[in-house]
Order: structure tokens, then C-alpha cells, then sequence
């Protein structure tokens, strides 16, 4: 059997007070640290690294690691990490981002390859064309082109169509 971790923990983290933390905890993986540390703070349960780490589907080293935040920073440690990173700075300034919007609403583009084309010739940036699909999003830009139609289509049998079948009957 491991031996139980010694943690030093706050006054004004007792049992009850992190249970109701825990609860109340909206997001997920900040809920699944409260429960942990939940856990570990019931001296009488026998409750160690190894068994929280199974009970809650992780890893030893990641309670270890939430530990190591709390031994730190206490609960606001714990509750403050999020996952991924800020990221990599947008290649456009805020000023360049709002002007891409604005032309973006007069729907001047079908496709990421036309606001690539118009950020490479405006502003002299070049974005990769996947980058765009993910970076136009966050802008709030969506683009929408029409289903393709093939050019033999008659409009008028598909109208036909629409309002009761086939004309062909």
C-alpha cells in the first residue's frame, strides 16, 4: 500500500468547504482537481495519489502534479491552470483583424484561398490556407458559398420537383 501524501493543507480548506467547492465547480477539468484534493483531504478514507488516480481516470503524476499547484498556490493555483496555452500571436494587428471583418461582410469572399489572396496583397502577411479555416472563426467570419450546380441543371425540373415531384410520370 503507498504511503498517504503529506499535504499542508489551508485552514479554510476543510473537507466540507472543498466538498462544496467541488460541487459547484461549472468546469470540468477544474471540477475533477476540486475532487481530487476532495478526496485526499478524508484522512480516515485512506484516500492516496494512487488510489484518486484511479478513481477518477488519471494519471498518478497528474494528481501529483495538482498537488505540487496546491502545495504552491493553494486552491486558486489549482482552479486558475487551463489547459492548451495563449497560443501564437495573430500575424494581423487588432486594426488589421477589423478591417479583414469589414470586408469580410461585404462578402467578398467565397473561400479561405480569397482572403488569403487579400491579406497577402493588402497587408503583406501570409497565412497558410488551413490556418485560415481556424483563425477565420474566431474572427466571426463565416464563409458560405452556395452548393455547386452542375451546369446541365434545369432550373425549371427542379422547381417542378420541389412543388410535387417528378414531371416525368
Amino acid at each position: 500500500m503507498a504511503r498517504p501524501a503529506v499535504i499542508p493543507w489551508a485552514a479554510a480548506d476543510t473537507v466540507e468547504a472543498l466538498h462544496q467547492r467541488y460541487r459547484a465547480e461549472a468546469v470540468a477539468e477544474v471540477r475533477t482537481r476540486l475532487q481530487a484534493l476532495w478526496l485526499l483531504r478524508q484522512p480516515a478514507a485512506g484516500w492516496t495519489p494512487t488510489t484518486v488516480a484511479a478513481a477518477l481516470g488519471v494519471q498518478r503524476s497528474t494528481v501529483q502534479r495538482w498537488l505540487k499547484w496546491y502545495r504552491e498556490g493553494g486552491l486558486a493555483a489549482v482552479c486558475g491552470r487551463r489547459r492548451g496555452g495563449v497560443g501564437k500571436p495573430s500575424f494581423l494587428t487588432k486594426d488589421q483583424e477589423a478591417q479583414l471583418v469589414a470586408e469580410a461582410a461585404t462578402g467578398a469572399f467565397a473561400t479561405a484561398q480569397a482572403v488569403r489572396d487579400w491579406i497577402e496583397a493588402r497587408f503583406g502577411v501570409v497565412y497558410t490556407r488551413d490556418s485560415l479555416y481556424t483563425r477565420l472563426p474566431r474572427l466571426g467570419i463565416r464563409l458560405k458559398v452556395p452548393r455547386p450546380r452542375h451546369p446541365q441543371a434545369d432550373p425549371r425540373a427542379r422547381a417542378a420537383w420541389k412543388k410535387g415531384g417528378s414531371a416525368h410520370a
